[in-house]
């Protein structure tokens, strides 16, 4: 009822509230040549342009450079009081310019603005603390970096959000507070006309994103359908994508055209005087008979771009290793840790088995709570072989406090990969200290990879429930929680599993285990293949902290009984590629481009026997259903799990809904992985691929087969079936046991039957002990 009686409230006064809004922090024309801002109050929002236009009011004259710096297509920040910090790296030239900082967002109606503020921060100095006034429409707040604040390399940026509800006080009223910030009005804004420009390998790193969180390589190699640049220019792509480190990395090609200038695009030519002579021109190095690999400026803003020539592409090779290899040993310096800094607050750390970590290295401060519900969040990395999905528990051992105020019914919850793991009641009253209390939680949402847990408080107390005026901006704190808890990982079986596209898209399993050349085959070398491939190898390369070698190759027999990876349209693909990934050989004839709509093999529907005889039958077996169901949802049992072994994998036939798929099943040898990623077409191919590589799209890669709806944005899998195991870890019985352990967990049957020989066996045992050994009576 309050939430009804506020909206009417604000519609009836919508048009008195925005005419007495104050003056904006700085003013535009409609076609960007507005004059330069005054010096006005910038916590105070202004009416939304687009970011050339805010850009060039900034000079009056022309659009300087800027970089956008949010990593994601967008950003929702919810809850009562949340953080968001992620690292933004920055040239000598960007760090020594004059910066200001510009920042687009609307919050929801629901958040109070006389209680709610954004704190921004650069490296843990606070830029501006400006209240959350824009519930009406997107504003745009644009604040003076502070000189010395900003260092050349990563620079932390963090976002700390307080919201407080304008007049509910329940915890169903926390999820009606969130504040959307803009990635395409968000971005830093340089003084410096040279900022743009880039000299050194290491300054890849400051491409950073475009307007919607991507980084995009667009690779100009007029001898790109060569056989002899493939292989180069695969090796390329992992080298820039492991210097880049961005979570959202794809790659385009040209024979000619070149990209764009913007904010996260980098353009690259790569091939031979001859080849690159029509399109740089005077702009092309001197580079004689030598190889050359340099920045060089193009364009009237003064951005650079990236050569890489040689003269023949024998010795384009070599060059192409001159500036990999650098970046592979950069990344190879985080063994103990997945590199999540540009979008999370810190690099992620490995867990190999038993580790126990405080709060305070997993970046979760001490802090006092005043609101309902409060959650924090960090995350773990798990390696390949993780086995442990179906036995043993982690656990927190919590370090907090909640007050007297706080009532029974009260709960902390904790959510592993967005799935509820655990509950722990607050049942006690006048408060309590808890010191190392457990709350565990079972590994079955755990994956390899990095993984997020969120520890949520949900605080109830008879103030709330009264609700009075005022309340909701309460700062007394209800709860704290203290850097001194713990995450504590036991240990866990470690054996790899194939199929197990989670392993693959997690931590490049099985391709980052061998230094030999990986085979991929590709149907043809094309701008669409070589995009799809080049954002799939550096996807791994990002994965596995290192670069992979590849040997393209053109023919199945080039491609070996071991570990390879096939890439083209679903005609192509060799049919050996098909049946080894258990995709269904009419695929080639029946996947078509005619993407939205379902397969359509026959005229009509087809009655068969087995219909007629589920409908005739079904009466009397449904109640096995509700056994199930009931066994489901009081034991978590499932026929799935009351089995004697892993039901085999069928052949799929993918729909004409779907647009792409990732498949995999056990190489030839049974001792890795074959991976086929196809399409109905090449340009289906390389959007499939693009539409993946972005990062959340890449967690739900999993199971035996992925599948992407291009049409509806659909991200789908098959589970695992039956499995080949892998181990590459030292043979120990300690492991042994935590193996068998697991897989008896999931094949409760055969567990059973191993109990029964197991039993039986001992009763020989002893009746042959005591017939030699003591006395025995028939």
């Amino acid at each position: 009822m309050k939430r009804i009686l506020l909206f009417l409230v604000v519609f009836i006064a919508g048009p008195q509230l925005a005419a007495a809004q104050t003056a904006a922090p700085f003013d535009m024309g409609s076609d960007g040549s507005g004059p330069p801002p005054q010096a006005v109050d910038p916590a105070q929002p202004q009416p939304s342009a687009s970011p050339a236009s805010q850009a060039a009011s900034a000079t009056g004259e022309g659009v300087p450079f800027f970089r956008y710096v949010i990593p994601a297509d967008q950003m929702r920040i919810e809850g009562e009081n949340v953080e968001r910090s992620w690292s933004v790296y920055l040239t000598e030239e960007q760090a020594r310019s004059s910066v200001k900082f510009n920042i687009g967002y609307q919050n929801s109606i629901f958040v109070a603005p006389e209680f709610s503020r954004l704190t921004v921060s650069f490296n843990n100095v606070e830029v501006a603390r400006p209240p959350l006034t824009s519930s009406e429409r997107q504003s745009d707040m644009r604040f003076d970096v502070p000189d010395g604040v900003l260092k050349p390399g990563y620079n932390l940026v963090s976002f700390n959000i307080k919201q407080r509800h304008r007049t509910d006080c329940d915890l169903d009223s926390t999820y009606d507070l969130w504040t959307d910030i803009d990635p395409e009005r968000t971005f830093l804004l340089f003084d410096n006309p040279d900022a743009g420009m880039m000299s050194t390998t290491d300054d890849i790193r400051a491409i950073g994103v475009d307007s919607i969180g991507r980084t995009q390589f667009h690779i100009v190699a007029p001898g790109l359908s060569d056989t002899i640049a493939a292989d180069p220019m695969l090796e390329l792509a992992q080298g820039l994508a492991l210097l880049a480190d961005m979570p959202n990395t794809f790659f385009t090609y040209s024979k000619s055209e070149p990209a764009r200038f913007a904010s996260g695009v980098l353009p690259v030519y790569v091939g031979t005087p001859a080849e690159l002579q029509p399109l740089l021109g005077d702009a092309l190095p001197d580079i004689g008979t030598t190889q050359s690999a340099r920045f060089v400026s193009t364009n009237a803003l003064g951005q650079s771009v990236l050569v890489l020539m040689a003269p023949s592409w024998q010795r384009i090779g070599p060059l192409i290793d001159g500036i990999t290899t650098p970046a592979a040993r950069s990344a190879a310096q985080k063994e103990e840790a997945y590199s999540t800094h540009s979008w999370r607050k810190q690099d992620t750390q490995l867990l190999t088995g038993h580790r126990t970590l405080t709060f305070e290295q997993l970046g979760i401060p001490s802090q006092e709570f005043s609101g309902r519900v409060f959650r924090a969040e960090f995350a773990i990395g798990l390696p390949a072989d993780f086995y442990a999905d179906a036995y043993g528990e982690a656990r927190l051992l919590l370090d907090a406090a909640y007050g007297p105020i706080v009532l029974p019914g009260s709960r902390l919850h904790v959510f592993v990969n967005d799935q509820l793991a655990a509950t722990w009641p607050i049942s006690t009253v006048n408060g309590a200290v808890l010191r190392r209390t457990p709350v565990r939680f079972t590994m079955r949402h755990l994956k390899p990879g990095v993984n997020k847990i969120v520890l949520e408080a949900a605080l109830l107390t008879k103030e709330d429930a009264a609700c009075l005026p005022g309340a909701t901006a309460d700062d007394t704190p209800r709860f704290a929680v203290f850097d001194t808890s713990e995450f504590e990982m036991p240990n866990f079986g470690r054996v790899a599993q194939v199929p197990n596209l989670w392993a693959t898209s997690g931590t490049a399993f099985p391709y980052s285990r061998h230094e030999e050349r990986i085979p991929l085959y590709m149907d043809s070398l094309n701008g669409d293949t070589m995009s799809a491939a080049s954002d799939f190898v550096a996807k791994l390369a990002n994965a596995a902290r290192r670069q992979i070698p590849i040997d393209v190759v053109h023919a199945v027999e080039d491609v070996g009984d071991g570990d390879a990876i096939f890439l083209g349209s679903i005609g192509t693909v060799p049919a050996q590629a098909l049946r080894e990934a258990k995709i269904s050989q009419t695929s080639r004839s029946v996947w078509t481009q005619q993407v939205g709509g379902e397969a359509n093999y026959s005229e009509g529907p087809e009655t068969t026997i087995e219909e007629w005889d589920e409908a005739v039958t079904a009466g009397w077996y449904n109640w096995i259903f509700e056994v199930e169901k009931y066994l489901k949802r009081n034991y978590d049992l499932s026929f799935e799990t009351l089995r004697f072994l892993p039901r085999p994998d069928d052949d799929y036939l993918p729909p004409n809904s779907i647009s792409m798929i990732i498949a995999q099943e056990p190489s030839p040898d049974d001792d890795g992985a074959w991976t086929v990623i196809s399409a109905p077409t090449h340009e289906n191919l390389s959007n499939g691929m693009m539409a993946l590589t972005k990062r959340q799209h890449w967690d739900a890669v999993q199971g035996r087969i992925t599948t992407y709806n291009r049409n509806t944005g659909v991200i789908d899998n098959v589970g695992i079936g039956s499995t080949v195991f892998i181990f590459d870890t030292p043979f120990s019985i300690s492991n042994i046991r935590l193996v068998l352990t697991n897989w008896f967990s999931t094949n409760t049957m055969s567990f059973s039957l191993a109990l029964v020989i197991g039993t039986v066996l001992l009763g020989i045992a002893t009746k042959q002990m005591l017939t030699r050994f003591g006395r025995y009576d028939e």
